[in-house]
């Protein structure tokens, strides 16, 4: 059986919902709100550093955007970031960029923090997408593709695999793959439907556990 997910909450600033993946039970939070952004970063980091297996914050990230033909037909348009996902642990944020009067001056210092490991997959776009988008956000350090890190237990490299391929070979889970379907969706509705937020949460999670298997802090 793959990944499942089931909303457990609905707030009118946010909702929360719950992603089993072979076990591992995250709680995801959908939302444009500026003080739950900040309250999630906050408790985030919080929990993290006083996790048993304590070592330097790494935070997994995924940026999706609406492909141009939805809105901008017009040859040569660059979609900005409709959302950004975080991972910390068990515990993943989707935010909506696009419905975000502002965001939290948290954020933007969490973004920008030179001491947190960000690590993404198949990444080339998204610290571009992150500053296009209408908040303008900028990242402190690279945004690290994991692909460039992971080796099979041959030692041999795996950047030349998709990431159903890597989650495979280095977390033993199988069915765990990146639609491109889902990917090539609209990421400005209101409100994002289930495939959308399952997706978004567990490309956040994968890269959130990789980038710890991986140590990717020494990097």
């Amino acid at each position: 059986m793959g990944p499942t997910i089931r909303r457990i909450a609905s707030y009118n600033t946010h909702q929360e919902y719950s992603v089993d993946l072979f076990g591992n039970e995250l709680t995801v939070t959908v939302t444009s709100t500026p003080s739950v952004i900040r309250r999630w970063i906050r408790k985030a980091v919080f929990y993290q550093r006083r996790a048993p297996s304590y070592h330097p914050l790494v935070v997994g990230v995924g940026v999706q955007w609406t492909p141009a033909f939805y809105y901008y037909p017009r040859e040569g348009y660059d979609p900005p970031a409709d959302t950004l996902q975080l991972c910390m642990g068990k515990r993943c944020l989707i935010i909506q960029l696009c419905h975000c009067d502002r965001v939290p001056n948290a954020l933007r210092s969490f973004l920008a923090n030179p001491g947190t490991t960000f690590v993404g997959i198949w990444n080339g776009q998204d610290a571009r997408k992150l500053e296009r988008s209408r908040h303008h956000l900028e990242m402190g350090k690279q945004i690290l593709d994991v692909r460039k890190y992971v080796k099979d237990s041959e030692g041999k490299s795996l950047r030349r695999r998709s990431s159903e391929q890597i989650v495979e070979r280095c977390m033993g889970c199988q069915g765990v793959r990146l639609d491109w379907r889902i990917s090539m969706s609209d990421w400005n509705v209101d409100c994002l439907d289930l495939a959308q937020i399952l997706q978004a949460s567990l490309d956040a999670f994968v890269c959130f556990e990789l980038g710890v298997w991986a140590r990717l802090w020494q990097v």
